[in-house]
């Protein structure tokens, strides 16, 4: 994300921000950052996953078999936009668990590149995305209606008392500082 443009960095840390708090009602959520295909940097598309850990998955495996499939359940997110959007080079995603969930957080970052699938390969990745019922439906698509410089608010600090009047230079300061330690302390 650090070779964003500062507005799409902004934009898509703001749709994180979101996509957490939606995350904390939901046992999945996931939110994707995508420039339309005519744009200038559309070659990478990011996204975030919240996938909640449940009770039961204590006996299916415990935490770590719940982290294998997070992050099975991202790669194949991964791999789904990147055939649904062949204009994409590369996928960047986070999943993790939704915020304040009593137990910690864990995150997991994925990386996928476009690859040259064959059609056997394509059939698999849209059956995996099936299988998980992920991108069935079409995306809801949400322009991002902002202004890259937003206005700034002005802050006015007033001070209590008035600044002091300097009227000597710093050379003249220094010797009456020297002539002070020199004469020791008052009495």
């Amino acid at each position: 994300m650090a070779l964003e443009m500062r507005f799409s960095r902004r934009s898509h840390g703001e749709a994180i921000m979101g996509a957490l708090e939606q995350g904390r009602t939901k046992d999945a959520f996931f939110r994707m950052m995508l420039s339309p295909a005519g744009a200038r940097d559309n070659e990478t598309a990011f996204f975030i996953m919240t996938f909640k850990y449940q009770a039961w998955m204590e006996d299916k495996g415990g935490y770590e078999q719940y982290r294998r499939k997070r992050t099975e359940r991202a790669m194949i997110y991964a791999h789904g936009l990147l055939e649904k959007y062949p204009h994409l080079k590369r996928i960047v995603g986070i999943s993790r668990e939704p915020p304040k969930q009593g137990r910690g957080v864990s995150e997991d970052l994925i990386y996928a590149e476009q690859g040259d699938w064959n059609d056997e390969e394509r059939q698999q990745i849209r059956e995996n995305c099936r299988e998980l019922g992920v991108l069935q439906q079409p995306l809801k698509m949400r322009r991002v209606e902002d202004e890259e410089y937003p206005e700034l608010t002005q802050i006015i600090i007033e001070r209590q008392a008035p600044p002091r009047m300097v009227t000597s230079n710093r050379k003249q300061r220094r010797k009456q500082a020297a002539k002070k330690r020199k004469a020791g302390p008052r009495k």
